[in-house]
């Protein structure tokens, strides 16, 4: 109104961090099981990280589904989720779910069960 002006003010320097970003990465099999590496490639540790390992497809005579919780996954750390024990045979599709409140990853890969021997297709395709 009176068009006055005022000295520049000392600066405020604003930093942003990411919080914690879930990241599913590789999915292997082996013998009865399948391990699923759980990445946190956020700025903050993650904790509490519920996890849950679905196979759909093929004849599963034991370990359709498994699931856990992670306490806490370090900034930029990872930690493995283990299926419970399989058992079946046929061709398959896994999907390995991660969340925590604040978001989730879901990745899916496809394989096979023979028996007890589980392989998983390391391109993803079924």
């Amino acid at each position: 109104m009176n068009n006055r002006e005022s000295d520049w003010s000392i600066p405020l320097t604003v930093t942003i961090i990411e919080g914690p970003l879930l990241d599913i990465g590789l999915i292997t099999g082996g013998l009865f099981r399948i391990n699923a590496v759980i990445q946190n490639i956020g700025s903050i540790e993650a904790t509490n990280v519920k996890w849950n390992m679905t196979l759909e497809g093929g004849t599963i005579f034991l370990g359709k589904e498994s699931n856990g919780e992670i306490s806490s996954i370090s900034a930029e750390g990872n930690a493995t989720a283990t299926s419970g024990l399989i058992i079946g045979f046929g061709k398959i599709r896994v999907t390995v779910t991660a969340e925590i409140p604040e978001g989730s990853d879901t990745r899916s890969q496809g394989g096979t069960v023979l028996l007890f021997f589980i392989y998983i297709n390391p391109g993803g395709s079924i």
